[in-house]
């Protein structure tokens, strides 16, 4: 039988999916735009997507433990380290230096905004809404940020491929981590424990909790890094005057 809460694991399941699915996609058009090669466009891609399906089954078990999950008598960080853990080794995995020189050539500009398209899936927040497993004041400006997020992303990639993006890059990626800075803020202080300090109803337990903790685990790291990325990009690299489109 097909209930909301099978409906909220596929939507989830798909959305966080997509952005890994996504991200490889362009990292590869990344790496060959800026003249790397065809063989070492595959070996990032490929890289990138080993590592995130490694850590996604591992923060799956972690979520199935219960590992992550917040108590009302103890104090548990664990959601905070499986958002950063994923977080420093895309960071230090985009030091390599092919994929270094790759991110920061104006060509990798666009490709760092695409994956941001597959935040429309924020509206998976309102579901869990609907279905009583968060806070208004979490889901509604969840949903609504990543949405905007991703409707915004189409336009500024277009306006980059013009030439005349940055301003909009650059704003789109600030809002972007303020959406995931708030989210995460009211996360853990709705959740339940010693430091609760926003008494909401219902607590945001269920963020700590699958199906949802795979957003703070397995996507918005990902996503969380190419914000980071499209804005060391924007400072390196010349205006988009015209990019390679791989083959």
């Amino acid at each position: 039988m097909f209930t909301a809460l099978s409906l909220l694991w596929f939507l989830l399941v798909l959305g966080v999916a997509a952005v890994a699915l996504a991200t490889a996609n362009a990292l590869y058009a990344a790496v060959f735009g800026a003249g790397a090669g065809r063989r070492a466009a595959l070996w990032t891609a490929g890289g990138f997507g080993l590592v995130w399906v490694v850590w996604a089954a591992v923060t799956t078990a972690l979520a199935a433990a219960h590992v992550y999950r917040f108590q009302a008598d103890a104090v548990k960080p664990w959601l905070a380290v499986g958002f950063a853990v994923p977080l420093v080794a895309l960071l230090a995995l985009s030091r390599v230096p092919v994929v270094a020189r790759a991110l920061a050539h104006p060509a990798a500009r666009v490709q760092l905004i695409r994956p941001h398209q597959v935040r429309i899936m924020g509206v998976a927040f309102l579901l869990a809404l609907a279905m009583g497993d968060l806070p208004p004041a979490f889901a509604w400006p969840a949903a609504l940020g990543d949405i905007t997020i991703g409707l915004s992303a189409t336009r500024v990639i277009r306006r980059l491929r013009a030439g005349d993006g940055d301003r909009s890059a650059l704003w789109l990626n600030i809002f972007g981590i303020a959406d995931f800075v708030y989210a995460f803020a009211v996360a853990i202080l709705a959740a339940p424990g010693p430091t609760r300090a926003l008494h909401l109803t219902p607590s945001t337990e269920h963020v700590s909790l699958l199906p949802l903790v795979l957003v703070p685990t397995a996507a918005v790291p990902v996503l969380f890094t190419l914000h980071v990325l499209s804005l060391a990009n924007s400072r390196a690299a010349q205006p988009v005057t015209a990019v390679p489109v791989a083959a």
